[in-house]
């Protein structure tokens, strides 16, 4: 009898107060790059997973990385097609090394509820070699790194920052054997354009 008691106070909490289902997870990632000095493409990966409907509409990134390192921002690239139609726009924040990145669906057909972890984007840049953090700024807050739904109600997500790092340059004696290498085809065809 306690027992059905229990039950039946526990069942008339639930359906007094709801019982809210799992949210489900966001996850936006920078990737951990190592690069040599020159243009460089930083993927951004988002992963979601079962999140309730409407689901995702918007995504806003705002990103701080060191000036002396990435020098320029180029361009967003390589947009994930499940995205490619969401009205995009980026450019720089007010303070040095603060970008903004966001996307916004057009509409609740084209949002995610459902999205294996997956390159979202790449952030191409000039990048002069050396280290710099590539981290998100005021994570899920308004007007801060924030993924939404349709009324722009922030969506709680993970954020896991990311870097670059300058590769070590190629050896000498690499260099050597690859214009070895060279100095040997180039030889070898004038012998053999000459037998002809």
């Amino acid at each position: 009898m306690k027992k059905q008691i229990f039950i039946t106070i526990a069942l008339t909490f639930m359906l007094a107060f709801g019982v809210k289902a799992d949210p489900g997870t966001i996850t936006v990632t920078i990737a951990d790059v190592v690069e040599q000095p020159g243009t460089v493409n930083i993927p951004v990966s988002l992963h979601i997973d079962n999140v309730e409907s409407p689901g995702v509409g918007s995504i806003e990134l705002i990103l701080d990385y060191n000036t002396g390192v990435l020098i320029d921002f180029n361009d967003v690239i390589n947009i994930h097609p499940d995205i490619s139609n969401w009205s995009p726009a980026w450019g720089l924040q007010q303070d040095p090394g603060e970008f903004k990145i966001s996307f916004t669906a057009p509409d609740q057909n084209d949002y995610l509820t459902d999205f294996p972890e997956q390159v979202l984007f790449d952030i191409q840049f000039d990048y002069a070699g050396d280290y710099s953090d590539i981290t998100f700024v005021n994570t899920n807050e308004v007007g801060g790194s924030e993924i939404g739904e349709e009324t722009a109600i922030p969506i709680t997500a993970t954020f896991i920052d990311g870097s670059i790092t300058q590769a070590p340059p190629i050896p000498i004696a690499l260099w050597s054997l690859l214009i070895g290498f060279g100095l040997i085809s180039l030889l070898t065809l004038k012998r053999s354009a000459k037998n002809r």
